[in-house]
């Protein structure tokens, strides 16, 4: 138990700079993890949390203890994802319409209804004038 109080105390004597490298380190890594960018957008947002991560432990004064910290951010992180992955999953928020479904709703907005016209002529109602 005594591994992780001293990773721990390393958190209490980091400096602005080393915390604000963690932070990048974990959003890019959300970034690079999620659907918010592209393909390429992704890899670089994986680059950028590598070597955040990278700055975040040569900056820490005992490099041990800043890798054990990046594995403990990366493995909440990846929990984190897996549980809103099987959620979504659980609950059909992923799964995308039937081809079908799709096909029809386009055929329905490309085919315009027209209502049929009545050629009669009704009062106005609240007029007096008769029809």
């Amino acid at each position: 138990m005594s591994a992780l109080t001293s990773v721990f105390d390393g958190l209490r004597t980091m400096g602005l700079l080393q915390l604000l490298l963690a932070f990048v380190a974990c959003m890019a890594y959300l970034l690079a993890q999620g659907r918010l960018l592209s393909r390429a957008g992704r890899g670089w947002a994986g680059a950028l949390a590598a070597g955040s991560a990278a700055g975040f432990t040569v900056m820490d004064r005992d490099w041990t203890n800043a890798v054990v910290l990046i594995a403990i951010a990366v493995a909440g992180i990846g929990s984190f994802t897996a549980l809103v992955w099987l959620t979504a999953r659980a609950i059909g928020v992923d799964r995308e319409a039937a081809p079908e479904a799709a096909a029809t709703s386009i055929a329905l907005v490309a085919e315009p209804t027209v209502a049929p016209v009545d050629n009669q002529r009704h009062p106005i109602r609240g007029s007096t004038a008769s029809a």
